[in-house]
């Protein structure tokens, strides 16, 4: 006796490269949103991370610093600037951790942010200006090379989002 219950050889195939198709198209589209959620993280953690920086300022009355590829690069800290040049201006500063400093920020694999960053500083008053740079600044967060987003930080402290 033959049973006509089950699948033939080409309903199967056909089954199998239906399913082939379907991964080879949702593949890259799952890859590029997960690109994009590591970037999204990693600039939406800049923008924190600044905006702690000016209420720590204004609520402290003293004046912090927000510096890029401290420790190393594709890191970042919230320093406190005690007005000491040898302890603010030390080589080993982003090494040392003095009361009210942030802990280590590190960008997500592959993804990073522009080079030549000024560092942010942020005075009593909530107004920022830039070691090394003017005002607003532009920091650009990438992944492999390409730009997705960008953080501007005005004089005042407001922060806007641009994405590509």
């Amino acid at each position: 006796m033959r049973s006509d219950s089950g699948f033939t050889l080409f309903e199967l195939l056909v089954a199998v490269a239906l399913i082939a198709i379907l991964s080879a198209v949702s593949l890259p589209v799952l890859s590029e949103g997960v690109v994009r959620n590591s970037v999204w993280t990693a600039s939406e953690m800049i923008g924190s991370q600044v905006r702690q920086a000016r209420l720590k300022a204004i609520s402290r009355n003293t004046p912090f610093r927000v510096d890029f590829d401290c420790p190393v690069a594709g890191q970042f800290r919230v320093l406190v600037v005690t007005g000491d040049p040898l302890v603010d201006d030390d080589a080993d500063r982003c090494t040392t951790t003095l009361e009210y400093d942030s802990g280590i920020f590190a960008m997500p694999t592959s993804v990073s942010y522009g080079d030549a960053l000024p560092t942010l500083e942020v005075n009593g008053r909530g107004m920022y200006s830039a070691i090394g740079g003017a005002v607003p600044v532009v920091i650009t967060i990438g992944y492999g090379g390409r730009t997705f987003r960008s953080i501007t930080v005005s004089a005042t402290g407001q922060i806007s989002f641009e994405t590509y």
